[in-house]
């Protein structure tokens, strides 16, 4: 059963990789760096590589996908169903950093828990430290805790204050996000604003 299992995984790496002009389409989005790692990973699976194997950086095939949004990819081995589950939780993180809205949803529905904790955060904070509104949208939507804060004590409303985000702060207030709640040093959101509008989301009481 196994040995029919890793036949499948590599009938689909190797249709994934058949060309690597599709496998790099939208590179020019991605950084130099960015882009070399992808390629040394697409030739160790062209070599008989896995594509779970990980690079210098903790990178996989797998998670470089979920990271650049390559959604065929990640929904094609995903269907292979050969995902370790570590793997899973540093796609959906990355997904979630990069705005790769479509790839989440993937995850998500792979079995990835909205609320757990990954590499010291959470999905819902990830996305909002990077002013990703789509995809908080579609974390708060799959149930993700607007209040439950990453490992440093942080809660999501004052990462997207930190991040100037006027969107994701207003879908974190209508989710039930706490303006009160403080970080571990005891700051609220509206101590990290930079603008009146910010101010006035906050503070609403305030003329």
């Amino acid at each position: 059963h196994r040995r029919a299992l890793m036949s499948t995984v590599w009938a689909t790496v190797y249709l994934i990789l058949g060309s690597s002009a599709w496998v790099l389409h939208g590179a020019a989005e991605l950084t130099n760096e960015e882009q070399a790692a992808y390629a040394a990973l697409e030739q160790a699976c062209q070599q008989g590589g896995s594509p779970y194997d990980v690079d210098a950086d903790g990178d996989s095939l797998f998670t470089l996908a979920a990271s650049l949004g390559k959604s065929r990819v990640v929904k094609n081995l995903l269907t292979a169903g050969a995902v370790p589950p570590e793997q899973l939780a540093v796609a959906a993180r990355r997904a979630a950093e990069n705005g790769r809205t479509d790839v989440l949803q993937q995850l998500l529905a792979a079995g990835v828990a909205v609320n757990a904790p990954t590499g010291g955060t959470t999905l819902l904070c990830a996305a909002a430290q990077e002013g990703r509104v789509g995809t908080v949208e579609l974390l708060l939507s799959a149930g993700a805790d607007a209040n439950l804060a990453d490992s440093d004590g942080t809660p999501p409303l004052i990462h997207a204050v930190l991040a100037d985000s006027l969107p994701v702060v207003q879908f974190l207030l209508k989710a039930g996000a706490d303006s009160a709640a403080t970080d571990a040093e005891g700051r609220k959101a509206a101590d990290f604003s930079r603008g009146a509008q910010m101010d006035k989301l906050l503070t609403p009481t305030l003329p």
